[in-house]
């Protein structure tokens, strides 16, 4: 027994070291796997990072070309060739600040560097050569859209890896200009019904883009409005939905026509037509083009380095501040330019404004600085303010931290950036010579091409805002010189008592013929009659022919009066031009005596002085106790009035006439309700409250030929209500190609977008990341 309970005692040792045994086998293994397990984790992680830190590479480039587009390490990428990257850059510094953890030194011999705790990546960037612009699309600049990247990255080793982690990015970056490429751009909502109301016919938009960030809504203004109608558009884009409010019909470049609805809008997703990419919704593949703020270190950097030639920057105390106050932010000071009258030395370029199709090209030079040729001489041939005037260059750039009020007519093709409003007081950037000969009453298209340079019509312009950029036309003697100076001879030869209703149907041809240039003198004398005295044609006229000393008296007011009160201020509907000064509307009217008392008319000279001595006086009255019954704004609804009676004539609807690219930064603050209805205030000034003018059916043709961008990206500092926005604006806008392309007469500057186009990514070996 004493035997059998020792063997059963042994038996136990045994029993334990099995299962010690078995348990250190289990630990074996498990600590294995764990291992494996780690170094499979790391290699993860490292893949991921190695990914991460690529990505971060990619961003730094694109930041570099949003701060200057002209940066690269080559001078351009050839796809077909031996040498792919062609005349690397020696050396040039980053434009980027301080990034935390993450680092970048810049380019050295055509190699971009950088890199973070975890590792280090290098990049070529080029713009892709032999890019060619394509003859179907007029709002794109491909010869500069589209720029190379490749970049390695290599992360160290660790973990219990010895190896290094080697990848390979290679991207295509699309540089896109929204200012210049779009007829209409808005980051958040791009509401057609904004433009009405349109209760005649429908509103016309012909070629350009529009591009709306959150959605488009084809729609109305609203009671009677019809919508609009679309013509050779290029693209309709928005990375959200489009609605159709209103039945729109539309074509586009290709020829096609799309009649959209609310039966096939993008509610409608099975029966929406994307109509091979012209128009486009988040859902069939549309692009977030963005443009988050403008660039305004960068511009502000070149008017600084450029500054003694085209560069300026406008402080506060340069030009004086004017009178002018926003209504609806009352207590800042605007400076106020007046470009004055068009003197555009440079004529217009004789080489096409697109790249031929054949050429090669593609590559973008550096920052261009203006041309100037050796004989362009503005400080004597322009009439810009003499701070502006003394800049050498073809082309200059301002930039300004204060408010502006602009008008007139810059003498070289400009941008003006600033970091406050800009007010558009009246007419920017048109020859004032330009005749508004419209092909119909649609009010869109000139019967000719407007066209820049030397005796033409304008140049390019960009007014770019961080603020707003508000269109006012509460101040007409801004805008309407032209179409008033006829309507304010004919309304005036009307008040001298024509003798027989032919010679006052005479007056239009003689005062208003379609040329200026034609205009003759009023004779105010016909035959002689038999009593010795001239029969008169215009009795006050022939009146004091005869009655050279009289300057008083019963006969003398009943020949006089009608003409004494178109001068002096007063109300009704009758057309006058109400001079508050008594002295200068005393002299008004007696140059007027002394002239036609000389020989009996009024020769064009004579007319010319008499106008311009009322007109000067009217604008100093405008600008400081605006009266919609003196001066221009008391003749305004009688031109209207008479300007649609026949289009044979020299007599147009009153029209301010902005030939520029306008952005504006801030989101939408003002009264505007989406929909078919009225509730919808733009960023607009005057013709409202106990200061209108223009009443209905009266309108005011306001006509940008450029483009409105709204980059949305700013909040507001006030609201719009409408309280002192008129509503008889007749809204034309109009899509100008050559702000895009035109090398000769297009802005220096231009907000860009860089967005990714292309993007892959593979493992490279060490020694691969190393030859790069």
């Amino acid at each position: 027994m004493k035997r059998q309970l020792n063997n059963r005692s042994g038996s136990g040792y045994v029993i334990v070291l099995a299962f010690a045994g078995i348990l250190l086998i289990f630990f074996m293994i498990f600590g294995t796997f764990k291992s494996g397990q780690q170094q499979l984790q790391s290699k993860d992680v490292r893949r991921f990072v190695t990914a991460s830190l690529g990505e971060t590479a990619l961003n730094c480039i694109i930041s570099e070309l949003n701060a200057n587009r002209a940066f690269s390490t080559h001078r351009y990428y050839r796809e077909k060739g031996d040498e792919y990257w062609n005349s690397p850059v020696k050396e040039r510094e980053t434009l980027l600040g301080d990034m935390g953890k993450v680092y970048v030194s810049g380019v050295k011999k055509g190699v971009y560097q950088g890199g973070s705790q975890f590792g280090e990546f290098k990049a070529k960037v080029a713009p892709i050569f032999s890019a060619r612009e394509n003859s179907k699309t007029q709002t794109l600049l491909e010869a500069e859209m589209y720029t190379r990247a490749e970049i390695v990255v290599k992360v160290g080793a660790g973990w219990g890896i010895q190896e290094e982690t080697c990848r390979k990015i290679t991207a295509m970056i699309e540089r896109r200009y929204p200012a210049t490429e779009n007829v209409l751009y808005d980051g958040e909502l791009l509401d057609l019904g904004s433009l009405g109301p349109f209760p005649s016919r429908e509103n016309q938009l012909r070629r350009g883009r529009l591009y709306g960030y959150n959605w488009i809504t084809f729609n109305t203004a609203g009671g009677a409005c019809r919508g609009s109608e679309l013509f050779d558009m290029e693209k309709i884009e928005t990375p959200g939905f489009i609605r159709a409010l209103k039945d729109t019909r539309i074509s586009f470049a290709d020829g096609s026509i799309l009649n959209l609805s609310s039966a096939n809008d993008s509610i409608q997703m099975d029966k929406f037509d994307p109509r091979e990419g012209y128009i486009v919704d988040g859902a069939n593949g549309a692009h977030p083009i963005k443009l988050a703020r403008l660039p305004r270190e960068r511009i502000k950097a070149t008017a600084y380095r450029y500054r003694k030639s085209y560069g300026l920057i406008l402080e506060k105390n340069m030009l004086p501040e004017g009178k002018y106050s926003n209504p609806y932010d009352p207590g800042k000071k605007y400076v106020d330019i007046n470009f004055g009258d068009y003197r555009v030395l440079k004529s217009a370029s004789k080489s096409p404004d697109r790249q031929d199709e054949d050429a090669e090209g593609g590559a973008v030079d550096e920052e261009e600085e203006g041309e100037t040729s050796p004989e362009t001489d503005y400080t004597t041939g322009s009439d810009d303010p003499e701070v502006i005037r003394k800049l050498r260059g073809d082309r200059i750039l301002i930039y300004t931290e204060v408010p502006l009020r602009v008008w007139g007519c810059p003498d070289r093709s400009v941008t003006i950036y600033s970091t406050e409003d800009i007010i558009v007081g009246g007419d920017f950037n048109q020859n004032p010579r330009t005749p508004q000969l419209y092909e119909n009453d649609d009010y869109i298209n000139y019967r000719f091409p407007l066209e820049n340079g030397k005796e033409r019509h304008k140049i390019g312009a960009m007014l770019m805002s961080e603020k707003r950029v508000i269109i006012d036309v509460s101040r007409p003697t801004l805008f309407a010189r032209n179409e008033l100076k006829p309507f304010f001879l004919y309304s005036l030869a009307k008040t001298l008592h024509p003798s027989t209703p032919e010679i006052e149907a005479e007056i239009k041809y003689i005062l208003c013929p379609l040329d200026p240039n034609n205009r003759k003198a009023l004779i105010g004398l016909g035959e002689l009659g038999t009593d010795g005295n001239f029969m008169p044609r215009y009795g006050t006229i022939a009146w004091l022919y005869n009655n050279k000393e009289v300057n008083s008296g019963g006969q003398y007011q009943a020949n006089l009066e009608d003409m004494i009160n178109f001068f002096t201020p007063g109300g009704g509907d009758k057309p006058r031009f109400g001079i508050n000064d008594d002295k200068v509307r005393n002299d008004i009217i007696e140059y007027f005596k002394t002239a036609v008392r000389d020989v009996g008319d009024l020769t064009t000279t004579e007319q010319d002085r008499l106008f311009d001595m009322a007109w000067n006086q009217a604008v100093i009255e405008e600008d400081a106790s605006p009266n919609p019954y003196n001066g221009a704004m008391g003749l305004m609804m009688g031109l209207f009035e008479e300007a649609r009676k026949d289009p044979s004539d020299g007599l147009f609807i009153p029209e301010i006439t902005i030939n520029a690219v306008l952005v504006s930064s801030t989101r939408r603050a003002s009264r505007f309700s989406i929909g078919n209805t009225a509730e919808k205030v733009d960023d607009e000034i005057g013709n409202a409250g106990s200061y209108q003018y223009m009443r209905p059916p009266g309108f005011i043709i306001q006509r940008v030929y450029g483009g409105v961008i709204r980059l949305a990206s700013k909040e507001p500092e006030y609201y719009i209500s409408g309280a002192h926005t008129g509503s008889n604006i007749l809204r034309r806008r109009i899509w100008d190609r050559t702000n895009l392309y035109n090398k000769t007469f297009r802005p220096l500057e231009s907000p860009a977008a860089h967005n990714l186009l292309t993007y892959t990514e593979e493992m490279i070996s060490e020694k691969e990341y190393n030859n790069f």
